[in-house]
């Protein structure tokens, strides 16, 4: 298990520094990368926005309920959308990216890789790395940060849909919290954090693919970890982010 994991990093490691060196070469296939973003983007729209508005209401609705005993409804507003933008939009889009994009790469390629597409592609000269993980990787850490600024308006927005209707806060005073708490530093993190996400979803699912040794079982197995993988480094990288960037006396 040990020897597998360090295997895996090992090879994505790799992968990314070659998938860079292309990047910087100019050596991008722009075709296939917006081919890659329209699909990756167009498949996370609808479960990201219902994932992120629905987020909104239940997150307005505990926090109301608590500051209902202080007086301080007014600062629903405040809370709802700091926890979108710093912690909320980054953390489901790359959730969401990496469920239904992530795993679908992964078994992709495996099935690439089962039926010896992969071994074809290096007899006419062409590297992998440069034909499938350099599209998907550019593609993913550009989607990732559009879904998460979607994500993040719509949880903001449900939250004071929800505040207006239950708790008769009016649309001004919500949005003047908001703007009180949250500032272009905090939106760019935001931004920041969903770009590594979308870089590091793109590589593990590249990379398991490309590991795969068998025939459909291995396939399924490579989306599972894939999956797995994804949700273990995009909480570990969220701590470390959020600790570096927010942490006490930052300004």
């Amino acid at each position: 298990m040990y020897r597998s994991a360090v295997e895996q990093i090992g090879e994505g490691g790799i992968n990314l520094i070659k998938t860079f060196w292309y990047i910087s070469r100019g050596k991008i296939n722009y075709e296939e990368v917006a081919r890659q973003i329209v699909t990756t983007g167009i498949g996370s729209l609808f479960i990201a926005s219902i994932t992120a508005s629905f987020v909104g209401l239940v997150l307005t609705l505990q926090i109301s309920n608590q500051l209902r005993q202080f007086g301080a409804e007014h600062f629903i507003g405040a809370i709802v959308s700091s926890s979108a933008i710093r912690e909320l939009g980054p953390i489901i889009s790359a959730i969401v990216v990496s469920g239904r994009v992530g795993s679908a790469v992964s078994a992709e390629i495996g099935s690439m890789k089962s039926s010896e597409q992969i071994d074809a592609l290096i007899v006419f000269g062409i590297d992998p790395v440069r034909y499938l993980i350099v599209p998907r990787l550019l593609a993913s850490a550009i989607i990732t940060p559009l879904l998460c600024s979607l994500s993040t308006f719509l949880c903001i927005m449900s939250g004071m849909v929800l505040a207006n209707s239950a708790f008769n806060l009016s649309f001004d005073t919500y949005l003047d919290t908001v703007r009180l708490v949250n500032t272009t530093y905090d939106v760019s993190v935001m931004l920041l954090k969903a770009c590594i996400f979308g870089i590091t979803i793109a590589i593990v699912a590249t990379t398991t693919g490309l590991q795969v040794r068998g025939g459909a079982e291995a396939v399924g197995e490579a989306a599972t970890k894939t999956v797995v993988w994804n949700y273990i480094l995009i909480f570990i990288f969220n701590y470390f982010i959020s600790s570096y960037f927010f942490r006490v006396g930052y300004e």
